[in-house]
């Protein structure tokens, strides 16, 4: 749904590149400008499924239709965010409104009193530099412009990586409080990144 990028990247001879700088990732609106073709998440609002698979596999040689095919029928039918935004391009009836995914708000189906503001005084970050406010994902109709996706975002990991993130879930953020090994009970502690993606990637046995 979003697309790599980076501040400079070096490509060689070998289908490999190096990146200087830093990474980030972006993402365009939910419907392309005229006589422009759908790319990235735009591919989800192409309005009929056929049209949609074709263009899907026409991005690549050797692409499985019927393997293709499936993931997007999943996609459309599990993906809270695919259903979000097939929701929203509904109700936004120019191309100046837009939908804001706010960073700090407490994910679909989890106890409004989790994501309380903290009661102790503890300092839980630190963010070097201005821009740490604009955090929040802005999506426009349609236009040319592409925004770049805070990497602490919860939607982060959902729109870069749809298919381990089938389901749009949230990914790593702030809000993400440790459990107590012993009682199973939740801290106020917050998970690290670190912390979150080595539980993430953790061979558990059956």
């Amino acid at each position: 749904m979003t697309s790599f990028g980076a501040e400079i990247i070096i490509a060689h001879f070998m289908p490999t590149f190096k990146v200087k700088g830093q990474i980030y990732y972006k993402v365009g609106s939910l419907l392309p400008c005229p006589d422009i073709h759908h790319r990235f998440l735009q591919l989800y609002f192409i309005g009929d499924n056929n049209d949609e698979l074709n263009a899907c596999c026409g991005m690549s040689t050797g692409t499985i239709r019927s393997i293709v095919s499936e993931l997007q029928d999943m996609l459309h039918n599990k993906n809270y965010l695919v259903r979000l935004f097939k929701t929203a391009i509904e109700m936004m009836p120019s191309d100046t409104h837009k939908i804001v995914i706010r960073a700090d708000k407490a994910p679909a189906g989890e106890h409004v009193r989790r994501f309380n503001a903290l009661t102790i005084d503890e300092v839980a970050i630190i963010i070097v530099g201005n821009q740490f406010q604009p955090r929040d994902i802005v999506l426009h109709r349609g236009n040319d412009q592409l925004t770049n996706i805070a990497e602490t975002h919860r939607c982060y990991d959902a729109l870069q990586y749809p298919i381990i993130f089938w389901d749009g879930a949230d990914g790593y953020h702030f809000n993400v409080n440790m459990i107590n090994p012993v009682n199973g009970g939740e801290t106020n502690k917050k998970f690290s990144a670190m912390n979150y993606y080595s539980y993430q990637l953790m061979i558990r046995g059956k």
